[in-house]
């Protein structure tokens, strides 16, 4: 796990995968991350686990290292859960846009936020999957990178660019989403089913269907009526989620990311107060439209988490999860390990334009995929309605100019990518994004010493 530090997304992997009985046998597990005391604190926390587990975690094995090489060498799977720069430039990725009227709530995905981010982690991506052709586990298979960190679609595209199928991008918005649209209507899991597809942050539920237990045909429904009909009944539904059942109203069709997030993909939301207080939703994390409110929470968390983690490792005994949650990685392994096929919605390269089949060809796109002894395998042959298709090419335009601008250390390519952002083209002047642009370069060079000349 490189990033092992990221004590959220660390803890919650980590323990899914000592979940699934199949992963504890003949396991090494390391974790490696650039901070040494983060890192030791995890690596207390496995140890703990292990302690508390001796019998079923008996082949189970635990190391930590700062050595990106040698935690890569003979790996069969990497989770990277990276953050370069930390809260130091999420700060400067969410003030310097502001100055120019640019307004965030997230800032990790698109826009001079998320551009910046990607560009901070492009050099640390590059090491990691050149090291994995290098050093990685020799098999028929390669090895396989899961990546969990943001700018999901820039990372997964820039990765796969350097070396080819090595990597699949993960995000919780899909399944999570899927949660709340069954929460709407009051429908279980085995009474649910869906096809959603297009980029990560912006993908859509073009089929969704239910059905009643208690209907001797169990006949699958299309669930948007049935979404309608509730809303009708009870308008307060939506609770938070204002933006993202505008946007169903808007399209027809229901979208996999947060309103505080999906706010910073469009141009409608963000450039005048009344519509961010008209839309407005939670008052606090990805529902929230307020400006910087993910830095804000991230920056008071931060201390807490690592007390919590510290009680955590100070506890007589931990208990192993029963079953392993949502999160697509463990039961992405287990599929490979076990050949029990799984299916989950992955981020990964439009070859030929295949997959979804009105994006554009080599594209990052999200689809669903199964995986099992073969590895994984996207489905293909998905056709977007057009509505779709355009907003989604908003954001891939940005995607694809800041992933050359990265390949090709081409500042000019990065300051078009901010400038095709929807959001920032809402507010402010080609000269002004170029201005910006510049400030952000300055700001960030400790980051990016790839792109001084």
């Amino acid at each position: 796990m490189i990033g092992a530090g990221s004590i959220v997304f660390g803890q919650n992997i980590l323990t899914d995968i000592l979940a699934h009985p199949a992963l504890r046998e003949d396991t090494l597990i390391c974790l490696e991350d650039i901070d040494p005391t983060r890192l030791d604190l995890m690596y207390k926390l496995m140890l703990k686990y292990k302690e508390s587990n001796p019998e079923k975690l008996e082949g189970v094995s635990f190391e930590k290292t700062t050595d990106l090489r040698k935690a890569i060498t003979n790996a069969k799977y990497l989770i990277s859960a990276i953050h370069v720069g930390g809260l130091n430039a999420f700060k400067l990725d969410i003030e310097i846009p502001f100055k120019y009227g640019v307004t965030q709530c997230v800032g990790d995905t698109l826009g001079p936020g998320g551009i910046f981010r990607f560009l901070r982690q492009s050099t640390a991506l590059k090491e990691i999957v050149e090291l994995i052709k290098e050093v990685g586990y020799n098999s028929e298979l390669k090895p396989l990178l899961l990546n969990y960190a943001n700018p999901m679609a820039m990372n997964t595209w820039y990765s796969n660019s350097i070396y080819p199928d090595s990597t699949v991008g993960l995000c919780h918005g899909v399944q999570g989403t899927a949660v709340l649209l069954r929460h709407w209507i009051g429908v279980k899991r085995v009474d649910f089913s869906y096809l959603c597809a297009g980029i990560n942050h912006m993908a859509w539920f073009l089929k969704a269907w239910y059905k009643n237990p208690t209907d001797p045909n169990k006949t699958w429904k299309n669930i948007y009526p049935l979404l309608y009909e509730a809303y009708k009944k009870n308008p307060e539904l939506v609770g938070s989620e204002k933006i993202r059942w505008d946007m169903m109203d808007a399209t027809g069709y229901f979208m996999t990311e947060s309103s505080g997030h999906l706010s910073e993909y469009l141009p409608y939301y963000r450039k005048r107060k009344v519509l961010l207080e008209h839309y407005k939703g939670a008052e606090t994390f990805h529902n929230s439209l307020i400006h910087g409110e993910v830095l804000r929470f991230d920056t008071i968390e931060a201390d807490k988490l690592e007390k919590r983690l510290k009680r955590r490792i100070e506890r007589k005994k931990l208990k192993l999860k029963k079953t392993p949650t949502d999160e697509y990685a463990s039961h992405i392994i287990n599929a490979i390990e076990t050949n029990k096929p799984f299916r989950f919605n992955g981020n990964v390269i439009n070859k030929e334009g295949a997959l979804i089949t009105n994006l554009p060809k080599d594209c990052c796109v999200e689809v669903p995929v199964f995986a099992d002894y073969h590895g994984i395998h996207p489905q293909g042959g998905i056709k977007l309605p057009t509505i779709c298709q355009a907003l989604c090419i908003s954001n891939i335009m940005v995607q694809k100019a800041a992933v050359e601008g990265a390949l090709e250390l081409d500042r000019e390519k990065i300051y078009h990518a901010v400038l095709l952002d929807p959001n920032t083209a809402s507010v402010c002047s080609p000269k002004e994004i170029r201005e910006m642009v510049d400030d952000m370069f300055d700001a960030e060079k400790e980051w990016l010493p790839h792109f001084e000349s």
